[in-house]
């Protein structure tokens, strides 16, 4: 994809490994420099604006309430704990295209067709699942002693949830956010069957734009394909070390 990316077009059907030369006109075809006119495709800069405010939306609603959820679901007892956790899990894993109809009817009549706001209801459903039942499993993975050392210190539940159990579980909580982002992120369906305003599209269905029938330019293709690999790798390389932060962090009192 890389070396596609970069290789001249008349390179591409040439059965080169490597490219003779490297080019940067496919980049810039993407996002419309040096391009007279619009043939395949258009310029990727709305898509990915698009893409990435609605999936760092996403990504905080579903880690925001699937923390709080998950909390409960592995420390608080109440009637049906198990059976709600297992419907986390069941709403994760059934496929999503099987509910598409209902799911499509449901926002036409809501009036949430064409609206940044339905597509993100779209994409919460298919990420809270999984952050509700990710950060279950890592609270359950730490120590009830330690909850109980901090109430005996004079904490209450919320202090205790907030100055210890929250810090320990800063790595979970982290890769489970940026798992969510990558979800939303790389998401195809929703947005392809929910969104057929051309200024609301996200970045994924930019790209599927690329693949005509009678015509694909793999130059362009693969450029656009390496942009959308760069926000998620870029943000995990921000946040890296907060993961490695919240391995200690809360577990010794200050």
């Amino acid at each position: 994809m890389i070396i596609t990316a970069f290789r001249p077009e008349k390179e591409i059907y040439e059965g080169l490994v490597f490219p003779r030369e490297i080019s940067m006109n496919s980049i810039l075809a993407i996002f419309g420099f040096g391009e007279e006119y619009k043939t395949v495709g258009s310029t990727l800069t709305p898509y990915m604006i698009n893409s990435i405010y609605i999936s760092l939306i996403v990504m905080f609603i579903s880690t925001l309430l699937g923390t709080l959820g998950g909390y409960a679901l592995a420390r608080i007892r109440f009637l049906g704990k198990d059976v709600l956790s297992t419907i986390s899990l069941f709403a994760y894993v059934f496929p999503t295209v099987v509910i598409m109809v209902p799911i499509f009817l449901i926002f036409s009549i809501w009036k949430l067709i064409n609206t940044p706001i339905g597509l993100i209801l779209a994409l919460l459903s298919h990420t809270l699942p999984y952050t509700l039942w990710m950060l279950r499993g890592f609270f359950q993975t730490i120590p009830v002693d330690i909850e109980e050392a901090a109430f005996i210190d004079g904490c209450s539940r919320l202090q205790a949830i907030f100055r210890v159990v929250f810090p320990l579980s800063t790595p979970g909580i982290v890769a489970t956010a940026m798992y969510a982002f990558t979800l939303a992120w790389n998401n195809v369906l929703f947005p392809l069957i929910l969104i057929s305003r051309m200024d609301l599209q996200v970045l994924s269905i930019g790209i599927l734009n690329y693949m005509k029938a009678d015509f694909v330019p793999w130059d362009r293709l693969m450029a656009a394909s390496f942009i959308a690999t760069l926000p998620p790798t870029l943000i995990f390389f921000v946040i890296q070390k907060y993961i490695v932060a919240g391995l200690t962090a809360g577990a010794v009192k200050r």
